[in-house]
């Protein structure tokens, strides 16, 4: 596994984790400030880390044309 596949791997289970944290908060801390520590904090976090993965994604490709170019 390359490097930047292992990162993407661990940014997924990372944020996988802290979705399912998160809905199980939301399970008992249910009012108006939990809605806006979720729009202010789990939503623009959740845009973040999904163009981060894609920004891995890409570049896992571009790394790996790469290193079949120089081979």
């Amino acid at each position: 596994m390359t490097g930047l596949t292992q990162q993407f791997t661990d940014l997924d289970a990372a944020w996988r984790l802290l979705q399912q944290r998160w809905e199980a908060t939301e399970q008992v801390w249910d009012d108006r400030v939990s809605a806006e520590f979720a729009a202010q904090h789990i939503e623009p976090l959740a845009q973040q880390t999904q163009a981060a993965m894609q920004s891995l994604a890409r570049l896992a490709q571009v790394v790996s044309k790469a290193e079949r170019l120089v081979k």
